[in-house]
């Protein structure tokens, strides 16, 4: 059986700082800054991709039935990687063999006009109408609308757009309309003016004289955070408006196998046979069934079988516990995921190479939180955590976690504290958390890792973690509280032997020997120091002294 190293080769943009980000607009498209070639070379066509090809290219050959087209995702869930890709097959008919399945039927398309809208470009003199009408090379005919910005009605619309295949990309327009709100037109303002412009072109796309243009426009509330309570009041007009008039389509699939094809096509350049990849998952299926004969896990020997073979060089437990944090406010689903796998497999392949070469799957906890930018791209999921990876996971050698695995030479706790971390990243009400122990012992089996060790080391950490907790379903999981054990440690490091003998200690002994009979001893002296002790030849003294750990009496006596 192969290992990772020998089996997968990544793409060389993945150890290229410079080409991490990803960050392409339908600005890179309008201005020609993206080249075809490689697009396509590192694209996923997902089954959302294409339903929006053949939408679109049915409405270019007026077999159509919806001019409109609403991709609908969260932030970073692929709306406008998707819009570009639509936008670069509209513009280069070469490419479309590969990408549109039965492209045959629309060969009698030549090059689509492609015009954009980013709601980045906020300072469009002459709105959204008015860059259309430039790109087009009809500026002029729209004139009329530009001084006072006024929206252009369904007729001007059909007038301006009407002739060969028209494709319209817009995205990212809540940021738009929300800097819209505080510009003032008349009695009303730029927000509610561009509603009703886009009402108009909307309701223009249903009618015969457009059944070849096709707009496509990114989900209102999910393209931009702060936006979206805004489009809930005063944009919720324009949002019914999209509703009424456009198909839906979800360009990654929540519930598919979508997001590790888009990982294994954007960030490797070769993949192995499907014998070899057979080997590794029947290798990893029979350390789960040794794991779940010893009573160790509950995990389906089978199902991490089947789950290998859809999800190589990832291990199936990525896409449950990845998704448990894609909603995360601020956190870009698959662009986000994209991101943070780079420099995952950018650590494996770059780090230490002995590790390496005994590895076969890349696993939900293979990322160092000692790196700098790895440390940073995991808190900012979920900032609340920092103190926890600090003191318990990782901080170079120091951690709990690190104490324990150098204790018994392995990196069994290590591992084990990143899995729980990861269950633990969702911050969303009502959101999944935590993993049992069963469960961590199914994602952690895989060949050559001994197991056995782990019930004792994990004991030992789950004694000196101060951010581990269980909940009430006994699912382990890190907050951002301290836990018992950290209160009692705190408690006791607040003490001082000093403040401990003089105050609290001697409080306790007054207690439990003062004299109530009389009979054995009248006066109790604690902690005196010799010049203090008084002998009374009437009263008998008890004297009670710190224990001496040399030999024979304490020097002083």
């Amino acid at each position: 059986m192969k290992t990772l190293f020998e089996l997968c080769k990544p793409r060389q943009s993945v150890f290229d700082e410079t080409k991490r980000e990803d960050v392409l607009n339908l600005s890179d498209l309008k201005e020609g800054k993206i080249e075809c070639a490689p697009f396509f070379e590192e694209n996923y066509i997902t089954d959302g991709m294409k339903t929006l090809f053949d939408t679109a290219f049915n409405r270019f050959i007026k077999r159509g039935q919806t001019g409109v087209v609403k991709l609908t995702q969260a932030m970073g869930g692929g709306k406008t990687h998707n819009m570009l890709a639509l936008g670069l097959l509209a513009s280069n008919p070469e490419f479309r063999d590969k990408a549109i399945t039965n492209s045959e039927r629309y060969k009698s398309i030549g090059n689509v006009r492609v015009v954009t809208f980013s709601g980045r470009e906020s300072d469009a003199q002459f709105g959204i109408w008015g860059s259309i009408a430039e790109q087009i090379g009809k500026k002029e005919s729209f004139s009329q609308y530009y001084s006072p910005l006024s929206a252009p009605g369904e007729t001007a619309w059909i007038n301006l757009l009407s002739g060969d295949p028209l494709l319209i990309l817009i995205d990212e327009l809540p940021p738009y309309l929300e800097n819209a709100k505080s510009k003032t037109i008349g009695n009303s303002d730029l927000c509610s003016v561009t509603s009703t412009a886009l009402a108009n072109l909307f309701t223009a796309l249903g009618k015969a004289q457009l059944a070849n243009v096709c707009l496509v426009i990114s989900d209102l509330r999910a393209a931009y955070e702060s936006g979206s309570e805004l489009i809930r009041g005063a944009f919720k007009n324009l949002e019914n408006e999209v509703n009424r008039s456009a198909i839906n389509i979800e360009p990654v699939g929540s519930g598919s196998d979508d997001v590790y094809h888009i990982l294994k096509k954007r960030l490797f350049e070769s993949m192995p046979r499907a014998d070899e990849i057979n080997l590794v998952a029947i290798a990893y299926k029979n350390e789960v069934a040794k794991a779940k004969q010893m009573g160790l896990t509950n995990i389906s020997p089978d199902l991490i079988y089947t789950g290998i073979k859809d999800s190589y060089p990832f291990h199936p437990s990525i896409r449950d516990l990845y998704s448990r944090f894609k909603e995360n406010s601020g956190f870009q689903q698959t662009r986000g995921l994209i991101r943070l796998m780079r420099q995952v497999i950018a650590g494996i392949y770059l780090g230490d190479k002995s590790k390496a070469k005994i590895k076969y799957l890349i696993n939900v906890f293979d990322f160092d939180l000692n790196n700098r930018a790895m440390l940073t791209t995991i808190t900012q999921i979920k900032q609340e955590l920092s103190n926890a990876i600090a003191h318990d996971i990782a901080a170079n050698g120091k951690a709990i976690a690190e104490e324990i695995d150098a204790q018994y030479q392995q990196e069994l706790v290590g591992d084990v504290s990143k899995l729980i971390l990861v269950s633990s990243l969702a911050n969303v009400p009502n959101a999944l958390l935590g993993l049992t122990l069963q469960e961590i012992i199914g994602d952690l089996c895989e060949p050559g890792r001994d197991i056995a060790g782990l019930k004792r080391a994990l004991d030992e950490f789950q004694s000196r973690a101060w951010y581990l907790e269980h909940d009430k379903e006994g699912k382990l999981l890190f907050k951002n509280v301290k836990n018992m054990i950290a209160e009692l440690h705190s408690l006791v490091e607040s003490y001082d032997n000093e403040g401990v003998r003089t105050t609290t200690l001697k409080t306790f002994l007054a207690d439990k020997f003062k004299s109530i009979v009389g009979d054995c001893y009248q006066n109790l002296l604690i902690f005196p120091a010799i010049d203090e002790i008084t002998l009374n030849a009437d009263k008998v003294s008890l004297i009670l002294f710190e224990p001496y750990t040399g030999a024979g009496l304490h020097p002083c006596f």
